[in-house]
Order: structure tokens, then sequence, then C-alpha cells
């Protein structure tokens, strides 16, 4: 009984956030999720690409992008003071690593498979801080 309870009351440290990066986190309703998705823009190179904010209020704009499978650029532009990691949950993991303030960085993918791909800030993942990148 007594490891029971202990499972349990850990799991409610975390609350709803999920633990760190939000990777437990429970699934907030469609209605709250549901933002307009922007697409990527391809150029002559055929390179799909988008340029995303992140800022202080601690969002990602777009919050979620779209993309046909291929190559494609995305350039997060940090236009607040506060740092942010976005990591991009793909089958080839990567990330930006640290993006301070008013500072840029830019991480080409090439995805093959159409799918929903998550793209949470490592600092602020907990606090909402989530993107996504939409392949059809």
């Amino acid at each position: 009984m007594v490891a029971a309870t202990l499972a349990v009351s850990g799991c409610a440290l975390w609350g709803l956030e999920g633990g760190p990066d939000a990777e437990g986190a429970a699934t907030p309703p469609a209605a709250a999720t549901a933002a307009p998705a922007v697409a990527a823009t391809q150029g002559p190179d055929g390179v799909q690409r988008i340029e995303i904010t992140v800022d202080d209020e601690l969002r990602l704009t777009p919050q979620v992008v779209s993309a046909r499978p291929g190559r494609i650029e995305l350039t997060f532009r940090n236009v607040g003071l506060t740092p942010h990691d976005i990591a991009l949950r793909i089958p080839a993991a990567t990330g930006t690593g640290n993006i301070n303030g008013n500072a840029t960085d830019t991480v080409t993918v090439d995805i093959t498979q159409p799918g929903t791909y998550p793209m949470p800030c490592l600092y602020h993942g907990t606090s909402g801080m989530r993107g996504t990148l939409q392949i059809r």
C-alpha cells in the first residue's frame, strides 16, 4: 500500500505538465489547441522555408507549420530576451540548441513521412510553449 501511495503521489508532483519537456503532458481539448497552420513556402531550389518567432510570452508564432514531405528549413527568431531551445521531435531528432534573446537559429530537416511532429521548447514546454510541424 505504501508503494502504491508513493507511486501515485510521485505522479501528482508533475501535475498537468507531465514532467520535463512536457513529455507526459495531458493533451488539451481540441478547441484549445486548434491554431491555424501556416504553410512553409517552397523556394526555387525546392526547399520549403518558414520563419518562426519565439518570444518572452513563451509562444511560437506560427504555432502550427504545415509542409509537404521533403527538405524543410525552419528559422527560429527570438524576438525577446528569454532564451529558448526548440526541439524537433522527428525520426532524426534535432533542435536549435540555446537561442538567446534577439538571436536566430536555422534548422534544416528532411522528412519523408507524413505525420504530426511536436516542437516543444525544452526550457518552457511545461508552460505550454509547444509548436507542431504537420507534414501532409
